[in-house]
């Protein structure tokens, strides 16, 4: 069966399966032993901008796509041991729509505090890199949580559509990067009180290898929760009034020689470090989720980056940086709406300001059957500091979406 068979098939699966099955259909052995299949699906309706013909004239355009479709098998093997893996077909411009294999991992669970993932799954770089696809708050991630390693080290906008080409590093090529990485993760949880949580995790990963050195990445990430926990590996970005928390975070990434510079011969290394604050609070007739996020990312310089056989990347200066985004939403539970809005702003290190940009986007969920099933519709404006072309200087975006995740 291809791949686009294949799409068809999950995606008629998605409507038929009963929308009251949230975790998907389990099949239970014994005692300890289960498989889990979930399935999820985001497909979209997109207006944008674009310059296609190349004469720096941007014009209307419309296009359906299939954001995410996915599917899950999780196994219990005992209470100590899980097998986790998932497929992903996912059709965008400038990408190859195929299925592949995005995360595959054996999960070893000995003591809640020393879980271990070993495999290919998500590097807890920024916490909207280890939020859950199923709960985005404004459609999507902000365009900075593609700054760390696997996910390019760039920025995307159109609702993550699109990438930003002025701020891509290129260090993993085209369009479509492997986002996880290759590698172990130590993750633990413990409360300390009814009120204060504590969440680690400490990972050792492949990462790039451009510049045919064989360093290995480092990923450490701690976060504390007040009121209650947010006890897994993956957060969300709303949580529908279901708890009261207040979450702080922090992350650092690391890998030495991913690159060349062109100019020096020097190799260059990656760093990446992050702070982020979460709070869903109940309030009124709902509840509140806010998020505020920032990055920086040094890719050790100002130059041209190439690969070790000369192959040129991107420029690391346009590239690096720093940036923050905050984003806040409203649940009315009754009528199960959630209005949001979302701004971020990068600045680049690139002297004529090239990479730098700043984002508004606003909209509205309607969580008609909770993550299982909802309806989203939102706006951008999408601006470079010095423009998309001498008569382009933002591009506004407007996307609908329709999701199911069980």
């Amino acid at each position: 069966m291809n791949a686009k068979c294949l799409a068809i098939v999950v995606a008629a699966m998605a409507f038929v399966v009963p929308l009251a099955v949230r975790a998907g259909a389990t099949l239970k052995i014994d005692e300890e032993t289960k498989l889990e299949l979930g399935l999820r699906l985001q497909t979209q309706f997109v207006y944008t901008e674009k310059d296609r013909t190349g004469d720096g004239n941007f014009r209307g355009q419309k296009d359906f796509n299939i954001r995410r479709a996915r599917v899950r098998l999780r196994g219990d093997v005992t209470k100590y041991v899980t097998a986790f893996l998932q497929t992903d077909w996912e059709e965008q411009p400038g990408t190859s729509a195929d299925m592949r294999v995005i995360d595959a991992y054996v999960l070893l669970k000995p003591h809640r505090l020393a879980y271990v993932y070993v495999g290919e799954n998500m590097v807890p770089a920024i916490r909207q890199d280890i939020s859950s696809s199923a709960t985005h708050l404004a459609i999507d991630r902000p365009a900075l949580a593609y700054k760390s390693l696997t996910w390019g080290a760039r920025a995307k906008f159109v609702f993550t559509n699109e990438t930003f080409g002025d701020s891509n590093s290129r260090l993993l090529g085209g369009a479509r990067t492997p986002v996880r990485d290759l590698g172990a993760t130590l993750f633990g949880n413990l409360s300390l009180s009814p009120m204060v949580h504590l969440k680690y995790y400490a990972g050792v990963w492949d990462g790039v290898q451009t510049a045919a050195r064989d360093n290995l990445r480092y990923t450490v990430r701690g976060q504390v929760n007040f009121f209650d926990a947010e006890p897994g590996y993956y957060n969300d970005s709303t949580y529908l009034g279901t708890k009261r928390t207040v979450g702080i975070g922090g992350s650092f990434d690391a890998q030495n020689a991913v690159a060349i510079d062109q100019a020096t011969g020097r190799t260059a290394n990656y760093r990446l470090y992050s702070l982020d604050a979460f709070t869903e609070q109940p309030l009124g007739p709902g509840s509140v989720s806010a998020e505020f996020g920032y990055v920086n990312l040094d890719l050790g310089g100002g130059g041209t980056l190439v690969r070790s056989d000369a192959t040129v990347l991107g420029n690391a200066s346009r590239a690096q940086g720093h940036g923050w985004y905050a984003q806040a939403g409203f649940y009315v539970t009754v009528l199960k709406l959630q209005p949001w809005v979302n701004y971020e702003k990068w600045t680049s290190d690139a002297s004529d300001r090239r990479g730098a940009y700043k984002a508004f986007r606003a909209g509205l969920n309607y969580w008609f059957w909770g993550e299982t099933a909802n309806a989203k519709a939102g706006i951008e404006v999408f601006e470079p500091d010095t423009g998309f072309s001498a008569t382009t200087k933002k591009i506004t975006s407007f996307v609908l979406a329709l999701n199911t995740n069980y």
